[in-house]
């Protein structure tokens, strides 16, 4: 069991940040510490959305309670999803470099949370921008989409080739990209490490719930803190989100209950 320490939003409603993020874990068997960034009723894509943001210095303050119990000198990782300013950047930064000062193997997971296509950025540009410059850096692991990949990188996305160009451009020694466009209208989920570059290949689908992502960053991260190397995770990880997409009706939101089903066989692998 790894102990998780994880930043993100949190809904009533729906399976999106934390509460995509949670459950995933919690399957692998691992103990989580979730600080939510925003809360609110729903993911932003419904009518009526109503909440509000924690203010850094809150999490600040509860970052503290849970040092002073001693709760963060034995963290395995940090994974990081929706930060909505610059201040929550700069606080994610800083607990990151807390936390590896009491715990120097931790892993750190940013999720840069930034925006798709064909909307572009849905948060602010400075929050865009401090992720890539302020946060990214102190990654170990980074887990864009492909628009957030092109952002971050300044390169196009056009195929998995220019993919894993975009990826060994970056900081984060591991890179897991998805929505990465594939032939004969799939969709390709790339891993990019020292080791090599490998893909997982899906269906396109007409529209993904909202939460894929933060769903396959946490099986993903969830499943190297058990012990699995990155190739392998990525195989499981890529099960475990085809058979949650599946059970998700269109349009609906994202279904977790597989999750409590028994272990679906791992996708194959192909290399890059």
């Amino acid at each position: 069991m790894a102990r998780i320490v994880a930043l993100s939003s949190l809904v009533a409603h729906g399976h999106v940040g934390l509460r995509a993020m949670i459950p995933a874990f919690e399957r692998q068997g691992h103990d989580v510490f979730a600080l939510p960034t925003v809360v609110l009723s729903s993911h932003a894509g419904y009518s009526h959305v109503a909440g509000t943001t924690v203010d850094p210095a809150t999490l600040e303050t509860m970052a503290t309670a849970l040092d002073a119990n001693g709760w963060l000198s034995s963290v395995d990782m940090i994974v990081s999803g929706y930060l909505p300013t610059p201040s929550h950047v700069a606080w994610a930064s800083g607990l990151v470099q807390r936390i590896r000062r009491q715990s120097p193997p931790v892993i750190y997971v940013c999720d840069p949370v930034l925006g798709d296509d064909p909307r572009g950025l849905y948060v602010p540009l400075e929050t865009a921008s401090a992720i890539r410059h302020d946060l990214l850096p102190h990654a170990d692991i980074t887990t864009p989409n492909a628009f957030e990949l092109a952002w971050l990188s300044d390169q196009p996305i056009i195929s998995i080739e220019t993919a894993v160009t975009a990826a060994r451009s970056l900081a984060p020694a591991t890179v897991l990209a998805t929505s990465i466009t594939a032939p004969d209208h799939r969709l390709a989920t790339l891993l990019v490490n020292s080791q090599g570059a490998i893909f997982t290949s899906a269906p396109l689908r007409p529209k993904a719930p909202s939460g894929t992502g933060d769903l396959l960053t946490a099986l993903f991260t969830g499943s190297c803190a058990g012990g699995d190397n990155g190739f392998s995770a990525l195989a499981g990880a890529s099960a475990w989100l085809d058979v949650c997409l599946a059970a998700s009706a269109p349009g609906s939101d994202l279904c977790l209950s597989p999750l409590y089903g028994t272990a679906p066989a791992p996708f194959d692998l192909f290399a890059a």
